[in-house]
């Protein structure tokens, strides 16, 4: 299921890292809503991975140092959900919020819509596809991440660990990893703060190959490593 959740701002200063607020309005959203769900998908001693992914939309935004600027002062959140159940509840969820302001550092934003989008058909062994958030390729080694973009030499063995990861909650063989390749047509890397770190990734568009089940996940729940953070969402074009 693919969402496109539309948002009116109180003003229009909205946080750099706006992503920790749209984890906050996720984790409220399932908190009021069904609790039981919310320690599913969260608690603080496990890193449960998530079948979701999103990707925000700022309209008429001017980034600044610390800040972003929208002069629209609308906020467009896409979610994509590859479990049809937890993305009932999470639709749910989101419109339970409707028409509450929810606080964003010196602002609020209030859920106007919520639009459930159609999602395209994989048929073959290739998609062209373009990010909507950063591809994130991290290896962690001896309590350190390592992040990686598309022109990198380790980038591919590392995005292929992710995907392996990913893939531990479905039904998916892992040996589908073993095939997958993704291919440069326009690619750009990108450094995102988050938290207190500086994240290595990609935006672009590429093509990417491999057992049609598995580019239908990916599709749906995102790719890469962070994805429930806001990293890894793609369209087909």
């Amino acid at each position: 299921m693919r969402l496109k959740l539309t948002f009116n701002l109180e003003n229009e200063h909205f946080p750099i890292q706006y992503r920790k607020n749209i984890m906050s309005f996720i984790k409220l959203s399932l908190t009021q809503y069904n609790e039981e769900y919310y320690k599913r998908l969260y608690n603080e001693r496990d890193n449960i991975i998530k079948p979701y992914t999103f990707a925000v939309f700022l309209k008429g935004a001017k980034f600044k140092e610390e800040e972003i600027l929208v002069e629209s002062k609308k906020v467009e959140l896409n979610i994509a959900i590859a479990d049809q159940e937890i993305a009932v509840i999470l639709y749910n969820s989101f419109n339970h919020q409707k028409h509450r302001k929810f606080s964003v550092d010196k602002n609020s934003m209030t859920l106007e819509n919520i639009t459930m989008l159609v999602e395209k058909e994989i048929n073959e062994n290739q998609v062209m596809i373009k990010f909507m958030s950063p591809l994130i390729a991290r290896n962690r080694q001896d309590r350190k991440d390592y992040y990686y973009s598309f022109n990198h030499e380790e980038f591919l063995e590392t995005l292929k660990i992710n995907i392996k990861e990913q893939l531990k909650i479905t039904n998916l063989p892992i040996e589908y990893v073993d095939n997958f390749k993704i291919e440069t047509i326009e690619g750009k890397k990108v450094i995102t703060k988050f938290y207190e770190k500086k994240i290595e990734g990609t935006l672009g568009i590429f093509k990417l190959s491999g057992n049609k089940e598995l580019l239908k996940y990916l599709y749906q729940a995102g790719i890469g490593s962070k994805r429930s953070s806001g990293f890894g969402m793609f369209q087909i074009i």
